[in-house]
């Protein structure tokens, strides 16, 4: 069934029209709720994801650190870049030397194909988010998507990660 879903999602994403009018949108209300955090944990986009850009979030002060992932052992190490490499799977990784304990981050924003209604998040398959963010509570996650695709529809697991707040092009949706 997770196949199906994630099969149907990315039909639909290609099919989604004024995609990059959508993703300034939803940046625009996500720098609203990121407004206050100092650590933050983003993502490097692929061509599923809604395309997260610390330029235009306005993370690029010096009151923020921004931290990205690096896939390290099967879990995810978070580091703040000083260059940037391509990783495993063709996503963009940072390249530096500090890191960051997730639980010591304000606001991480977690990257999926979907989220249903109560924030379980639909990944790629591979897990590393649901391995690494495991013990985090939700309301420090956030999950960004758009309107016509949320909720999405799958039979969540045991082991997937909800998120506390989805937020689309329309709206911030708090779950938790």
């Amino acid at each position: 069934m997770k196949l199906q879903s994630r099969n149907a999602l990315r039909t639909l994403l290609t099919l989604l029209e004024e995609r990059e009018q959508k993703d300034r949108e939803i940046l625009r209300m996500l720098k609203e709720v990121t407004a206050d955090a100092k650590k933050i944990i983003a993502y490097s986009p692929d061509k599923w994801e809604v395309k997260v850009d610390p330029n235009v979030l306005g993370w690029n002060s010096s009151d923020k650190e921004i931290y990205f992932p690096k896939m390290m052992d099967q879990k995810l190490e978070f580091l703040l870049p000083e260059a940037w490499e391509s990783g495993p799977f063709g996503i963009s990784e940072p390249v530096g030397t500090k890191t960051l304990d997730f639980h010591e981050a304000d606001l991480i924003v977690v990257p999926a194909l979907g989220y249903d209604d109560l924030g379980y998040r639909l990944g790629r398959g591979a897990g590393f988010y649901d391995r690494t963010l495991f013990d985090v509570n939700p309301s420090k996650l956030i999950g960004l998507t758009y309107e016509e695709l949320f909720p999405a529809h799958f039979d969540k697991e045991k082991h997937d990660i909800r998120v506390g707040r989805v937020i689309t092009e329309k709206k911030i949706y708090q779950i938790v």
